[in-house]
């Protein structure tokens, strides 16, 4: 197997085993009564299980090279297209658990309002990307597409800090704060791609980070509606991690079977 199946694979087994040490660690570092964090074996194990994926993705990721935008991001395959559709439609749901989480609190949050219609706009507007993406539809478009789940995200983030700010114990919410940061570089790098700039091999490592740290995040106990944005984050891009890993690599993608239109437009005869 090739990089762009082996580096999303190893982020997502590395997030499912800090999965299982962040509940550890929650288990036995945290002293109920006192609401602070010890170190533990968790701790450090969590810390070194980061540190070697860091390292792991960056040597992966050296010498992407440079492409222009249209290269880097056409993706005629079923798998990267229906993740990138599932991605869109969980960040959809994301915003309207948002506006119902924000229709039961005793006083609607601005911040959380904002937030909900910019997870609704973003799906839409990865589902498009994804569209064009898979049938290599590129245009000026694209980019501008490619920024609404950043921008739901780049809310997002300061929602998940606002949540915590009030905590004096980092190591209660260091690894939310880390997944949501990770993925928002990752989307900013997808955006900056897409628009000729930023470098895709360092998109790629911010990526393969924020869906490793993600699970680690979610052990923590969040919303319905961030739980959520975590998902469509880590989902989303995986898809385009693999997307920008294997046009890197230069293996030509499989013929995409031609749509009806696109089949009746090659079947009318020419005048």
């Amino acid at each position: 197997m090739k990089k762009e199946i082996l580096l999303p694979a190893a982020a997502w087994l590395g997030g499912v085993v800090g999965f299982g040490l962040r509940r550890w660690e929650l288990a036995v570092a945290y002293n109920p009564q006192t609401k602070l964090m010890d170190t533990c074996p968790a701790t450090w194990a969590l810390t070194a299980l980061f540190a070697v994926l860091l390292v792991l993705f960056a040597a992966g990721c050296i010498g992407m090279g440079r492409r222009d935008a249209k290269e880097w991001f056409y993706a005629p395959d079923t798998a990267c297209i229906t993740l990138s559709v599932c991605a869109g439609l969980v960040l959809i749901m994301a915003g309207a658990a948002g506006f119902w989480e924000q229709s039961l609190a005793y006083r609607a949050d601005v911040i959380g309002l904002a937030v909900s219609g910019l997870c609704i706009a973003g799906g839409v507007t990865a589902l498009m990307a994804g569209k064009a993406i898979y049938r290599g539809q590129w245009s000026q478009q694209v980019p501008i597409l490619l920024m609404g789940p950043a921008f739901a995200l780049l809310a997002w983030l300061v929602a998940v800090y606002q949540s915590n700010a009030r905590q004096p114990e980092l190591q209660l919410y260091v690894w939310q704060v880390l997944s949501a940061v990770a993925l928002v570089l990752a989307l900013y790098g997808v955006v900056s791609v897409s628009l000729g700039r930023g470098s895709a091999g360092r998109t790629v490592v911010y990526a393969l980070m924020g869906i490793a740290l993600t699970p680690a995040a979610m052990a923590d106990g969040s919303s319905l509606s961030f739980n959520l944005v975590w998902i469509s984050g880590a989902v989303y891009l995986t898809a385009h991690s693999y997307m920008l890993l294997r046009n890197a690599s230069g293996i030509p993608w499989p013929e995409r079977m031609p749509s009806q239109t696109q089949k009746e437009q090659t079947d009318e005869p020419e005048e």
